[in-house]
């Protein structure tokens, strides 16, 4: 029997790893969270100092959007605010897994437009929540359950089932179910004939199925699982944001359902649902630009790529 030293060592090193992270969480409960987001401030500050791929990768898409706009100084000050951002937002969350309640996140969160989302949901058709990667989007995610709503999220497991269990943990905590990816979508329509909220998010590139949309000014591959549910579920779709705010507290958005297109010509549908989606995001973060995850390659698939996979797959099913 062969010993593999490789699982060996993950096996040693992520019990180890988990160990520490939740040790991290217990210590940093007790800190002030001005402290706290004061040292991830310059945690982050340094992150863009020293990740360099990240950087080049955040520098790269805020020059695509903004480029004739702003000069190269002023995009490498954004993409610095991006990384600083997304530190307090880890500061913010380490230092509130222990928030269960309403009143415990009303220490930080602000929230407007509840009746949005009141409204949608007592009509007992479920509601789809359309966020995206903006803001502290965790928190985003898990205020629906918090505030009172059978909310159910659908989500990719992390590489380590360990972390993966802490972090799927703490959403449990609070309210929310959970579903995997792979063959999801009867669960995910059995939840919205609930009455659930259901979390969901478009705003990257995924190997779901998708159409491309304009994206903030780009063409990107946009995921149509949102308005697939929609047109087969009939189901209000909310936009739900969070912000934060110059004084560091956040403000969860809700504004009001969309209107579905709904024609009867299926592909329309769903490219035009998408697009709508997409809108509407974009416009959000155009308001918010440094609160979006602008290292992530939004724009990495082009409609070649695209056609390449479509010709593959059918060449795979003959």
């Amino acid at each position: 029997m062969t010993i593999s030293w490789k699982k060996i060592r993950r096996g040693i090193k992520y019990p180890i790893l988990v160990f520490f992270i939740r040790l991290f969480i217990l210590l940093v409960r007790f800190v002030p969270r001005k402290f706290v987001l004061s040292v991830n401030r310059y945690l982050g500050a340094l992150a863009f100092r020293l990740v360099k791929k990240e950087r080049q990768k955040t520098i790269n898409n805020l020059s695509l959007i903004y480029g004739e706009e702003k000069s190269e100084l002023e995009i490498s000050a954004m993409a610095k605010e991006v990384f600083i951002h997304q530190a307090l937002n880890f500061g913010d969350y380490v230092q509130t897994l222990h928030y269960m309640s309403r009143s415990d996140f009303s220490k930080i969160i602000d929230i407007e437009g509840e009746e949005n989302l009141k409204a949608a949901y007592e009509k007992g058709k479920g509601v789809l929540c359309l966020m995206s990667h903006t803001g502290s989007w965790e928190f985003s995610a898990i205020m629906p359950p918090v505030m009172g709503y059978e909310t159910t999220a659908l989500s990719r497991p992390m590489p380590n089932p360990r972390i993966d269990k802490l972090i799927v943990g703490a959403r449990q905590k609070r309210g929310m179910k959970n579903i995997g990816r792979g063959k999801a979508y009867p669960r995910l329509i059995e939840a919205l004939s609930k009455g659930d909220c259901l979390i969901i998010m478009v705003d990257q590139d995924t190997q779901a199925p998708g159409v491309f949309v304009d994206f903030l000014g780009n063409r990107a591959f946009t995921p149509v699982g949102a308005a697939r549910l929609a047109l087969d579920t009939k189901s209000p779709v909310v936009p739900m944001f969070m912000i934060r705010q110059p004084n560091n507290r956040h403000l969860f958005k809700i504004l009001p359902p969309l209107k579905l297109i709904d024609t009867g010509d299926r592909k329309h549908d769903l490219y035009e649902n998408t697009r709508i989606y997409a809108g509407v995001i974009s416009r959000f973060i155009h308001e918010h630009p440094t609160q979006w995850v602008w290292m992530h390659e939004r724009w990495k698939t082009t409609p070649e790529d695209y056609q390449r996979f479509l010709e593959k797959k059918k060449k795979l099913k003959r």
